[in-house]
């Protein structure tokens, strides 16, 4: 049978991926950094895919952060 990937990763991811291109602050990285969090706290839970795509959406969430909080840093300079 088919191992089901978990939304929240998925959805995590996407919105991280999202967060490179249009940021608001920061806003739209932590948005996917707190989806893909809460995904693989549900993929180490209940044993469904999407791990990596969780871990991925983690980093570029937190890239995505750190961007859009410089991006704000030198414009209000």
């Amino acid at each position: 049978m088919e191992q089901k990937t978990n939304g929240l990763a998925i959805a995590g991811f996407v919105v991280s991926i999202a967060s490179l291109f249009v940021n608001f602050w920061g806003l739209v990285g932590g948005v996917g950094l707190v989806l893909s969090a809460i995904g693989k706290s549900q993929v180490n839970r209940d044993g469904t895919g999407g791990g990596k795509l969780a871990t991925a959406g983690v980093v570029i969430g937190i890239i995505g952060v750190i961007f859009g909080l410089a991006s704000a840093a030198m414009l209000y300079s």
